[in-house]
């Protein structure tokens, strides 16, 4: 297919197709002639590049979301995505409170405290590529919103990035689905409510839910879900956390860096503990 059918085919401009091949997104063959024949597959491939283009990708994006078949690499880039959104309307809040107050210094203040956390995030997703790293973004993003103000916090910092980069996580093929599955929905659900951070006062609870529970409880013995695909990820996950340090190393260093996350870890013990009583069959550890 030549070039005038390629841009009817994938609405775009001959300048547009011309600066894809520049950026080597695609390579046709160039002809005697010196026109280019672009086969079927690089036609798709052009297809690919103006829905990724549209959806505000740059062109290094591009690339690496295009080298990726699994999809995973589109899932890191929506994750970042969404930090970026969340990052510009804070500055659009910070716009209007100066429109209005016109307080530079604070304004000056809480830009510099924007800068940190975005900092820690973007760092985050760096360090611990891949999806088990997007997940882990996700479930302790919203206690990241502190700047990092003390020595010991720094500390913290370092030994997570320290954690993060020497952890060897892979689990089978057959299961990345099921991981690529559970971080859609936590991207869905937004960094600031995924997971469930409000801990329940587990009494009343437990009270006000026994059918669920029990529910619950019957589908986790079944021998449907112990021949899911979710049963062998949670298995693979619950190594990785018992083998990795995650327990002893990455959970101490989170509650060191962020008191917000302390504090739900403090809260969700004691909601364990509760709830483990009127549930023992729960506990992984027996």
């Amino acid at each position: 297919m030549f070039i005038h059918e390629v841009c009817k085919e994938c609405s775009l401009t001959k300048k547009a197709v011309a600066y894809y091949i520049a950026c080597g997104l695609l390579s046709p063959a160039v002809q005697e002639n010196g026109y280019r024949n672009f086969t079927e597959e690089e036609v798709e491939q052009l297809k690919k590049i103006t829905v990724l283009r549209a959806l505000g990708l740059s062109v290094s994006d591009i690339k690496r979301a295009l080298s990726d078949k699994t999809g995973g690499e589109l899932n890191r880039l929506a994750v970042q995505k969404r930090l970026e959104i969340d990052l510009l309307q804070e500055k659009q809040g910070l716009l209007q409170e100066l429109a209005a107050q016109l307080n530079w210094e604070q304004i000056r203040s809480q830009l510099q405290r924007l800068a940190q956390k975005q900092t820690i995030l973007e760092r985050l997703m760096q360090a611990f590529p891949g999806a088990y790293g997007q997940y882990l973004c996700l479930h302790f993003a919203s206690f990241l919103q502190e700047p990092i103000t003390t020595a010991s916090q720094q500390a913290a910092f370092e030994t997570i990035l320290s954690f993060l980069d020497r952890a060897n996580f892979e689990i089978p093929a057959e299961l990345q689905n099921e991981l690529e599955a559970s971080c859609q929905i936590a991207l869905a659900a937004g960094p600031d409510i995924s997971p469930a951070h409000r801990v329940p006062k587990m009494e009343a609870w437990i009270a006000e839910h026994p059918d669920d529970i029990k529910a619950y409880l019957a589908y986790k013995q079944s021998a449907a879900y112990q021949a899911s695909p979710a049963y062998r990820l949670e298995k693979a996950l619950r190594q990785f956390m018992q083998t990795s340090g995650y327990v002893e190393v990455f959970i101490p260093a989170m509650r060191q860096l962020s008191k917000a996350y302390d504090q739900y870890y403090q809260s969700l013990q004691k909601a364990n503990e509760k709830f483990l009583e009127s549930y023992p069959q729960f506990d992984i550890n027996n």
